[in-house]
């Protein structure tokens, strides 16, 4: 039986679907980060690793027909391309047998069709994300952990940790800080040494790792934890607004690994717009687009 494979790349790790020709998911795993970003030797030995990884985990299924969504690249572009041709070297495919995207495009399908509505997306990064019925794409945020990615993963650790070193500075003692205790269990130490070391040793995937933390000192009663948490759901929702004032009124969809560190965040995100709460898979969609991509190509 003939079956195709939909990748959702991410930073952090990435996800894949099997599906037979029924449509039927057949198999799904997780797998090490694959980016777009090829800027240098090392960054490209690193995907190729992670991605020839996948490839052989999956395919015994002779697959036929894939689509994968990266983060970090847009479809079309050199970098888009160079992964096309990589997956189609490594499985046999001809060109018109893979598609590669930029991952929120998946993310989009899998909860709408082109114009319906808006999709916030908030995992170690945020952005919202709209797709226009003639393909065009409208996007507010996304640009990146320097300067932007309000109210997702690394937002969250970040914030907390400016509260944890401004007590710090302030002479206070800590020790009596849900927020406090939580983040010093992760970073494994409470001096500065210590936790420049953590910081800026493990660089951006460790300041977003402290966002469980954050979550469980809220669930401990911390209001500093707790405002954090709602502030971020009123930044992501913030991205929202900015989208519906360019495109008007349409329906809001929430979702990402960043709004399993608490409810608050949901809930900061409600006081500002109506919107629902989404886990759909964007691999699995990615898995339809192939499944439909072998369909228009025979």
């Amino acid at each position: 039986m003939k079956h195709v494979l939909g990748i959702d790349g991410g930073a952090s790790s990435s996800k894949w679907a099997v599906l037979d020709a029924t449509g039927t998911l057949v198999a799904q795993g997780r797998a090490a980060p694959i980016v777009g970003h090829l800027f240098n030797e090392e960054m490209r030995a690193q995907v190729w690793a992670a991605l020839d990884t996948l490839l052989s985990e999956t395919k015994p299924y002779a697959l036929e027909a894939v689509v994968a969504g990266i983060t970090g690249l847009d479809a079309g572009t050199k970098e888009a391309r160079q992964i096309a041709a990589h997956i189609g070297q490594a499985l046999g495919l001809s060109e018109k047998r893979v598609a590669v995207f930029n991952d929120m495009d998946l993310v989009y399908r899998a909860h709408f069709a082109p114009g319906e509505g808006v999709v916030v997306y908030a995992g170690t990064g945020s952005v919202a994300y709209s797709i226009a019925p003639d393909g065009t794409v409208y996007r507010a945020g996304g640009h990146g952990y320097l300067i932007g990615d309000e109210g997702a993963g690394f937002w969250i650790g970040k914030t907390a940790l400016r509260h944890l070193m401004r007590w710090h500075d302030a002479g206070l003692d800590t020790a009596s800080y849900p927020l406090a205790r939580h983040l010093y269990a992760v970073l494994e130490g409470r001096d500065w040494p210590r936790i420049r070391e953590y910081v800026y040793g493990g660089g951006r995937q460790a300041v977003a790792a402290l966002a469980p933390a954050v979550g469980r000192a809220a669930e401990e009663g911390d209001e500093t934890a707790i405002q954090v948490l709602l502030q971020a759901g009123r930044e992501l929702a913030d991205l929202a607004l900015t989208l519906r004032r360019r495109l008007g009124p349409r329906p809001v969809v929430l979702c990402g690994g960043a709004l399993q560190v608490s409810p608050l965040i949901e809930q900061g995100a409600r006081e500002l717009i109506e919107l629902s709460v989404q886990y759909a898979s964007s691999a699995e969609a990615a898995a339809r687009m192939a499944l439909e991509m072998l369909k228009q190509t025979g």
